[in-house]
């Protein structure tokens, strides 16, 4: 016997799955992430880079990990490396760089994410080890004198997008107005800067609908805030203007309840941050879908048509001396025929 309509929800087919609100935080994050490092939103990072205030950009320093032996993990002088390949050139001069190795002392060792899933293993030394891209760190193998002298290539984004409810992000908006009080640590604003400039997407309660066609469906109204924070003003303006331009663009959303479905899941990084063997692009991932219960593992997993609207700039200022922010609101459209 047939359930009747009346009987069961419209628009949601099993916990989980017909997530709105996460479907839009994660496809806005993963648009803006592949369309800023089409705009040249990276820093390459070779062996002769110096830092403006002096200082070997490309030395990794060691990191006490709980995890991990002392020497064995190393990082960089900021996180979230890319590890995107195949992007667009047609308005910069160079592509990321992929992280193939480390320095250490001054022999090359070969970093590989793994042959297979959780397995990861390296070419050369006794600290081969792999990349943790998110992280912006290298975890050999075999531990090292953390007096090792390890230099490595990489890049790392201009600014990094992530969700408003990311754990530090949140530590970093309730303390950052005591950022002078003498209890406010001084490693703990250390480890922030790293990550700025950034932006932090809230999909928020606020939500409302109207009619989509005669035939049924509805349009869900969505409002979603952009959390901008930087060192200095110009990168903050910078960014604001890069968000609110965006105003009536059209994007694809992702279906994240098929991707966690696939048997390729996880699609792009495992889950040490190292990239898979077909880490799947996002172009890739808005491709269309030829069947929808079973998706390509190259992609295929577009869902629906969204479009940013009605996009103001809230609020814009000087947060304390060292941290300027602003907030960029926008109502995304949304049509769902099944609702």
């Amino acid at each position: 016997m047939a359930i009747e309509d009346h009987t069961q929800f419209k628009g949601i087919t099993r916990i989980g799955r017909e997530s709105v609100s996460t479907n839009l935080l994660n496809g806005v994050i993963d648009f803006f992430q592949w369309a800023l490092l089409q705009i040249g939103g990276f820093q390459n990072i070779d062996i002769t880079t110096v830092g403006v205030s002096g200082g070997n950009r490309h030395e990794l320093f060691p990191v006490k990990d709980p995890n991990y032996t002392d020497g064995q993990v190393w990082a960089g002088f900021r996180s979230d490396w890319v590890w995107e390949t195949g992007i667009p050139v047609d308005y910069i001069d160079q592509t990321p760089i992929r992280v193939s190795g480390v320095f250490v002392d001054g022999t090359f060792n070969t970093v590989t994410p793994y042959k297979d899933r959780g397995v990861h293993s390296g070419s050369l030394g006794s600290a081969a080890g792999y990349v943790d891209y998110p992280g912006g760190r290298v975890i050999l193998d075999t531990a090292i004198s953390t007096s090792s002298t390890v230099k490595c290539e990489f890049s790392h984004r201009f600014a990094s997008v992530i969700s408003a409810d990311t754990p530090w992000y949140r530590e970093l908006q309730f303390n950052s107005y005591a950022i002078e009080d003498d209890d406010y640590g001084v490693d703990q604003l250390s480890e922030v800067r790293r990550h700025l400039p950034l932006i932090a997407v809230e999909v928020v309660p606020r939500r409302t609908f109207k009619g989509y066609q005669l035939g049924g469906g509805q349009w869900i109204l969505q409002d979603v805030l952009f959390h901008i924070l930087a060192e200095n003003s110009l990168d903050r303006n910078q960014l604001v203007d890069i968000v609110s331009m965006q105003n009536d663009k059209t994007i694809w959303m992702p279906h994240y309840g098929l991707i966690q479905e696939s048997s390729k899941f996880p699609l792009n990084l495992d889950f040490r941050g190292s990239p898979r063997p077909s880490s799947v692009m996002y172009p890739d991932l808005v491709g269309e879908t030829a069947d929808k219960t079973e998706p390509k593992p190259k992609g295929g997993f577009r869902h629906r048509k969204i479009f940013m609207t009605n996009t103001t700039v809230q609020e814009i200022g000087e947060i304390n001396p060292r941290l300027f922010g602003a907030v960029v609101r926008t109502t995304f459209e949304i049509a769902e025929g099944g609702i």
